[in-house]
C-alpha cells in the first residue's frame, strides 16, 4: 500500500512538473535573449552570430542581443555560458575551437558535455593567405622559400588553441618546414598586419579574408581543407600541390546552452533555427560572405556530430604542441 501511495505521489509531482514545463514552453521567450560570442567583435564568428541574432529574433518574437566575450581561445566566453542559469536566456555561439580544440589543447576546465547542444549552424574553412609581395603563389613555392630561410617562418594566427593555428602547424609539418605562430587577439589585427607586411603569411577563416583577397590586398595560397570551398571555388586547396596531402582545418559554428537546458526551451530554439536555416535569403547572404549554412538539424543529431568530431580530432590534437 505504501508503494502504491508513493507511486501516486510521484506521478502527481511528474504531472505538475510536466504542466509547468509545457506552460514555460508556451511563454518562452518573454524577454531578450543574449548570445555570447566567445571572440572579439569583427571576428568571422562575430559576423555569423550577428546575422543569426537578427533572424532568430524575428522567429522568436524577442530581441536577441550579442555579448562579445573574447579571450583564451574562446574559453572565457564559453565558461560564462557554462555558469549561466539553464533557462534559455543566455546561449553560446560555439565553434570547433572552444568546444573541441581548446578543451583538448589547454586546461579549459570544461568539455562539450558541459553544454546543451541545440543545432549546428554553419560550415567554414580555414585559408592560408599571404602579403601580395611574397615571392610565392602556392604552398609548394612557400615550402621552398621556408626551407631556404635560416629562421622559422612567421605565420599569423588568431588564438593559441584554435583550428586555424592547428591548421598552420599541420601544414608546415606536412610541407617539411618550421613555423612560429604570431598570435593575434582577433582577425582584424591579423589582417591589418598581413596587408601591411608585418607578417608574410597567416591562417584565418576564409570568410574573414575573402573580401581582402578579392580586392587584391591579400594573396590566397590555399584552402586548408580536403575540398575546395564552394563559396570561393577558384581557390585551390593546399592539398592540390605536390608537398602537402591530407591536411584540413575545417571550422563550424553552433548554438549551445548551459547544461540541463529544459527540453521545451531546446525544442523552441531548435524549431526557430530550422526556420532560419531554411530561409533562402539568409542562406544566400551567408554564402556571399563565405559561410555555408548547415542543413537543418535537431539537437540529437548535433550531439552525435559533436561526439564524432571529438573522436576524429582527438588523435590529431594529441600530436599538436600548444604553448599557452
Amino acid at each position: 500500500m505504501a508503494g502504491f501511495q508513493f507511486r501516486r505521489q510521484f506521478a502527481a509531482v511528474f504531472i505538475v512538473a510536466w504542466a509547468a514545463s509545457a506552460a514555460w514552453a508556451q511563454t518562452y521567450p518573454d524577454r531578450p535573449i543574449t548570445i555570447v560570442i566567445p571572440y572579439p567583435a569583427g571576428a568571422a564568428v562575430d559576423r555569423v552570430g550577428r546575422s543569426l541574432a537578427v533572424e532568430l529574433g524575428k522567429r522568436l518574437g524577442q530581441s536577441v542581443v550579442i555579448d562579445n566575450v573574447g579571450g583564451a581561445s574562446g574559453t572565457i566566453g564559453a565558461k560564462k555560458v557554462q555558469r549561466a542559469p539553464a533557462d534559455g536566456y543566455m546561449l553560446l555561439l560555439g565553434t570547433v575551437n572552444d568546444m573541441i580544440v581548446a578543451p583538448a589543447a589547454i586546461k579549459a576546465g570544461y568539455s562539450s558535455r558541459n553544454f546543451t547542444p541545440i543545432a549546428k549552424l554553419s560550415i567554414n574553412t580555414t585559408i592560408l593567405v599571404a602579403h601580395p609581395g611574397l615571392a610565392a603563389n602556392s604552398v609548394d613555392e612557400l615550402a621552398v622559400l621556408a626551407r631556404q630561410a635560416k629562421a622559422p617562418l612567421l605565420s599569423g594566427a588568431t588564438g593559441v588553441a584554435m583550428m586555424q593555428t592547428v591548421g598552420g602547424t599541420l601544414l608546415a609539418d606536412a610541407a617539411g618546414f618550421k613555423i612560429d605562430h604570431v598570435i593575434y587577439k582577433g582577425g582584424a589585427p591579423l589582417l591589418n598586419d598581413l596587408m601591411s607586411g608585418q607578417v608574410q603569411v597567416g591562417t584565418i577563416a576564409l570568410t574573414s579574408a575573402l573580401p581582402m583577397i578579392r580586392a587584391g590586398k591579400l594573396k590566397a595560397l590555399g584552402i586548408i581543407s580536403a575540398h575546395r570551398d564552394p563559396t570561393a571555388p577558384e581557390i585551390p586547396t593546399v592539398n592540390e600541390g605536390k608537398v602537402v596531402k591530407g591536411v584540413e582545418a575545417d571550422l563550424w559554428t553552433a548554438l549551445l546552452g548551459p547544461a540541463n537546458l529544459p527540453a521545451p526551451v531546446v525544442e523552441r530554439l531548435a524549431a526557430a533555427l530550422r526556420q532560419v536555416m531554411l530561409d533562402q535569403a539568409y542562406k544566400s547572404s551567408e554564402f556571399k560572405a563565405g559561410s555555408i549554412v548547415a542543413e537543418p538539424n535537431d539537437p540529437k543529431t548535433f550531439a552525435q556530430y559533436l561526439q564524432k568530431e571529438e573522436a576524429r580530432l582527438r588523435p590529431v590534437l594529441a600530436n599538436i604542441k600548444v604553448n599557452e
